[in-house]
């Protein structure tokens, strides 16, 4: 192989090395290289090194690199994604994660409890942070592992989904009940329904979520929080204050607007003095590596009239943002046919019938597809909730968006011998939404 191939082949496989660590390597061999210049000079010996490292200057160079490279894969375990729900979409190892993701971020002790901010990361819809609680003086683990839970007779498709660890705390399988007591017994905790973006207040968002955990380690409580900053109408850039309510628990009757007015900017709870952990993550320039797109092109059908208002390809994930109306006519004779209200099978009534009930199987059956009708996401993503006016489409990123995309309905899809899809499916164009036109 020539020396020259043999490059191209290494820098292609080589990871990108952070870099703090890139200038701690040039920093390193510096000193090496002045260190062993002043060990010959010192023994009368001639330095020839002509423009190259010695033999042993080269071994520590080596070994140095190997180590940086050892350190940029490690880099990519972002335990965030391990304990949310959207790692079905992202992976438990997001490809851009070190992109977005930074941590270590903030520490503060709070009634004898470590509170820390371990990861956090904003992709420019969507904002996800991991926070730590350390209690004090237990030798108690809350997290629960396979091996507490099935001895020696672990079953081996948990064993595999657990990464072949048995000693691994399970998420989502300690006790929250005991963890809450605990946390209460310390007045330190969640204590309010939001959190605050550059001293804006942002009520949990459509499609957020909150968890919290145990671990092996004695009254360790990791908790995680999704918020689609996006859905409350909040698009930032650069270094954001975020302010989360996680300190020493508040009275809420303290934040009443009732009582207490002047703590309200119209319908927002201005930022509370008490019971905050605030810090800053720099999310850069990031908006600009979203790309997004409004087509706004309407689909005219019987039952509805759809759009996408908006669709952002970001580093993390696809967002799209399907707009319905729905036809008066149609929703009148749907009542006349079905009645007023959807009971049950003992005639109770559960609920009157909306708009959403009459195009409910058209939104479930809608997939992301390019012009040719082919599934870009087979099995993956969908619609994650939907109301009359609009549903929201969630899918993994996608790196090489193709010249056009349209949610369309999936009426039939083709899968192989293991009963995965291939990606081929019976689709309905003629019912197609743009997502995103030709270039």
């Amino acid at each position: 192989m020539k020396i020259n191939e043999f490059k191209n082949r290494l820098a292609s496989v080589t990871p990108e090395v952070p870099e703090h660590f890139h200038n701690r390597v040039e920093m390193t061999l510096e000193n090496i290289v002045t260190q062993e210049a002043q060990m010959k000079e010192s023994t009368k010996q001639a330095i020839k090194t002509a423009g190259r490292f010695s033999r042993r200057t080269l071994v520590i160079a080596i070994a140095l690199i190997l180590a940086l490279g050892a350190i940029a894969f490690a880099a990519v375990q972002w335990h965030l994604f391990e304990r949310v729900s959207i790692s079905y979409l992202t992976g438990k190892s997001p490809v851009n994660a070190d992109s977005i993701m930074q941590r270590d971020v903030y520490t503060e002790t709070v009634n004898d409890v470590e509170i820390s901010i371990q990861e956090v990361g904003y992709d420019g819809r969507i904002l996800m942070v991991q926070y730590k609680y350390q209690i004090p003086d237990m030798d108690e683990a809350f997290g629960v592992t396979l091996r507490d839970r099935y001895g020696d007779n672990i079953p081996e498709d948990e064993l595999k989904e657990q990464g072949g660890d048995p000693d691994k705390a399970v998420s989502g399988w300690s006790d929250e009940e005991k963890m809450y007591e605990v946390l209460a017994a310390h007045n330190v905790g969640w204590w309010n329904d939001s959190i605050w973006v550059n001293g804006q207040e942002v009520n949990a968002p459509e499609s957020s979520e909150m968890g919290m955990d145990g671990t092996t380690v004695p009254g360790e409580i990791i908790c995680t929080l999704v918020w689609r900053l996006n859905n409350n109408g909040v698009i930032v850039n650069g270094p954001i204050e975020i302010s989360l309510p996680i300190g020493e628990c508040q009275p809420l009757e303290n934040y009443s607007r009732s009582k207490h007015p002047e703590l309200w900017d119209g319908d927002d709870l201005k930022k509370p003095d008490k019971g905050m952990i605030t810090f800053t993550y720099d999310a850069g320039d990031i908006q600009s590596k979203v790309k997004t797109y409004h087509p706004n092109k309407e689909t005219v059908l019987p039952e509805v009239t759809a759009k996408v208002s908006d669709a952002a390809f970001t580093p993390l994930m696809t967002y799209i943002t399907l707009d319905l109306e729905a036809n008066p006519e149609a929703m009148a004779a749907f009542i006349e046919e079905n009645g007023e209200n959807v009971v049950d099978e003992d005639g109770t009534v559960l609920w009157p019938y909306k708009p959403m009930d009459m195009f409910e199987s058209w939104i479930w059956s809608l997939e992301l597809v390019d012009k040719d009708g082919k599934l870009i996401f087979p099995g993956k993503g969908g619609c994650e909730g939907f109301g009359d006016e609009s549903a929201d489409f969630l899918y993994p990123y996608l790196e090489n968006i193709p010249d056009e995309l349209y949610l369309a309905p999936v009426e039939e899809t083709e899968v192989d011998e293991n009963g995965e899809s291939t990606g081929n499916a019976k689709v309905d164009m003629s019912q197609a939404v743009l997502v995103k036109p030709a270039d």
